[in-house]
């Protein structure tokens, strides 16, 4: 097995290029420090989704073109500053994942999941009809 050092995508032998990120392969990963990131007034959603599934996928694509990034669950209601936006989505129900980053990556971010995601992504705004 080999490993793709930017993705962390395992391959199988004889893959010797990553071939999403263009990255040579290797043996080993080294760890990666776990940082525990909490948004504030300086983060903003750039959307949601329903599927706890598609907002890891979302969140492992933004963290792999390094974007910061935090999933709330609706399940468990928002609170505080997240209150408002929350409780205007669609999926305030209790029904879905709201994706958060970092302010100055917002249209990146929100251009990344709208590739990835396709009709699962929500962007912010939108409003069931």
């Amino acid at each position: 097995m080999s490993f793709c050092p930017k993705c962390r995508y395992e391959y199988q032998s004889g893959v010797m290029v990553c071939p999403d990120c263009n990255e040579t392969l290797v043996d080993h990963l080294q760890p990666t420090a776990v940082v525990a990131q909490s948004p504030d007034e300086s983060w903003v959603a750039v959307g949601a989704v329903r599927s706890t599934v598609k907002a890891e996928l979302a969140k492992g694509s933004l963290d792999s073109n390094n974007i910061p990034s935090v999933i709330l669950s609706t399940s468990f209601g928002a609170y505080g500053k997240f209150a408002d936006y929350s409780s205007q989505h669609p999926l305030s129900s209790g029904n879905g994942n709201i994706i958060m980053v970092p302010r100055e990556y917002r249209e990146e971010a929100e251009i990344l999941l709208e590739g990835i995601l396709g009709d699962h992504y929500e962007p912010p705004g939108v409003r069931e009809t």
